[in-house]
């Protein structure tokens, strides 16, 4: 595939045209990434309609998880070679025909096959857009925000939206995704205005086609072959641990949200007794709104690992409480506090991400930091899931709550380490040496 070539810097763009272009992708994003939400308010009807458990409920999530993981492993870096167009159009390709699937849907099969092409969409976006983000956008603190406002803004509208929905119309498991079809169509057009940014990938087409030229073989063409790939990880002892604990702090706070993504709405409506969709909606949304506005109005000194640690922490102790004593008002602040956290920490992995990678594998090494992100998603809701049914709601999110500080406690000790051990000397480059003051700047 021949890409066109473009500005090695497109920075240099006029303003308008980056502001116009950066806008369109974060819509595209933002759009992709509620479709990963809109299902949560609908499962307890799905429940009833086709007759499944939590168990069920939790199979159907992991799904998700299993496309979202698959495709990072499998063509995490497609957009490094074929460029950032291609890929966000087949992800909002995917989408819709993820969308047609959950609004004919029949059957427990349809529902399982259709979250696994929005999985396997949100897998191709993450990477793709952040890193288009990152190379339109003059520093990097900036693109940080924009990316995690877009994916978390994104999780946060799809699940609110469709509680909404589904309170005020008639058969909301259709009607919803039929509403968020039009959403795709308007995101379809948003994405003609998009330019490539991914300037490398055509210098590689390039570099390949003299080479082909030069050996004979111009006549042949070079394809992406997909296959499992090994994650990558950056140069250097000192900068894999400090991507690495990055990694680990955000798969713990993946453990909220599948938590929430799951099976939250049957906890609200059967031991908090709430039964109103929208709240329903809203409760469960209140975790990714808190994490937009922990992304994007939390000042960036207070965008670390310990205080974000701290805040999942006490999210976890309160959300526990609030189910512990029926308290609906209580798991609000829970949830205030544990989207916090999962917002700071997901800002900061990406920050860290985005400072240790190069131009010619960011969305390869991005890949990877999503891997952890949705990895982490897997063995919390699926012990959720199987210790709810056996020994309760109460004793199984307490089983969760400590698995998900755990694992943020060992994030937390390693990213410590690494920063015991920097030197200003450590890293070939001097913006990416990550002190916990250096990594919060531009």
């Amino acid at each position: 595939m021949t890409l066109a070539r473009y500005p090695a810097d497109l920075t240099a763009q006029p303003h308008a045209h980056r502001v116009l272009a950066v806008g369109a992708i974060v819509f595209v994003y933002t759009v992709v990434m509620a479709g990963g939400t809109l299902t949560i308010p609908l499962y307890v009807l799905w429940a009833s309609q086709f007759g499944f458990g939590s168990l069920t409920t939790v199979v159907v999530f992991i799904a998700y998880v299993v496309g979202v993981v698959g495709t990072l492993l499998v063509a995490g870096s497609l957009s490094d070679a074929v460029g950032r167009r291609p890929v966000l159009a087949l992800s909002l390709t995917l989408t819709a025909l993820s969308t047609v699937g959950f609004a004919l849907a029949d059957g427990l099969t349809v529902l399982l096959i259709s979250r696994v092409l929005s999985g396997v969409a949100t897998g191709l976006i993450t990477a793709t857009a952040t890193s288009a983000i990152a190379e339109l956008v003059r520093g990097r603190r900036t693109a940080a925000v924009l990316s995690t406002a877009a994916n978390v803004g994104g999780l946060s509208l799809g699940v609110v939206a469709a509680g909404v929905l589904a309170q005020c119309v008639t058969a909301p498991t259709h009607t919803v995704f039929w509403c968020y079809l039009a959403t795709c169509a308007v995101a379809g057009v948003s994405w003609l205005v998009i330019p490539e940014t991914a300037d490398r990938a055509a210098d590689k087409t390039a570099d390949r086609a003299a080479d082909r030229a030069a050996d004979g073989t111009a006549g042949r063409t070079v394809r992406w072959q997909p296959r499992i790939r090994r994650p990558v990880l950056p140069d250097g002892a000192n900068r894999v641990r400090s991507f690495v604990a990055s990694g680990v702090l955000v798969a713990a706070s993946s453990g909220v949200n599948g938590f929430f993504s799951s099976l939250a709405p049957a906890f609200l409506r059967d031991d908090l007794g709430v039964s109103n969709f929208a709240v329903i909606g809203v409760g469960v949304g209140t975790l990714f709104i808190s994490a937009l506005l922990a992304q994007t109005v939390a000042p960036a000194a207070l965008v670390r690992r310990d205080i974000g640690t701290a805040l999942l922490a006490v999210g976890m102790i309160v959300i526990e409480a609030a189910l512990w004593t029926h308290s609906a008002p209580l798991f609000i602040v829970g949830t205030v506090f544990a989207g916090a956290a999962v917002g700071m920490l997901f800002r900061h992995g990406l920050s860290v991400t985005d400072a240790l990678c190069h131009p010619g594998n960011r969305a390869e090494l991005t890949a990877t930091y999503f891997l952890f992100l949705y990895s982490g998603l897997v063995v919390p809701v699926l012990v959720l899931g199987l210790a709810d049914q056996a020994v309760g709601t109460r004793a199984s999110s307490t089983m969760l709550a400590a698995l998900v500080v755990s694992t943020a406690l060992v994030g937390l000790a390693l990213g410590r380490r690494t920063e015991s051990t920097s030197t200003p000397d450590t890293f070939s480059r001097p913006s990416t040496h990550l002190t916990p003051v250096e990594e919060n700047h531009e």
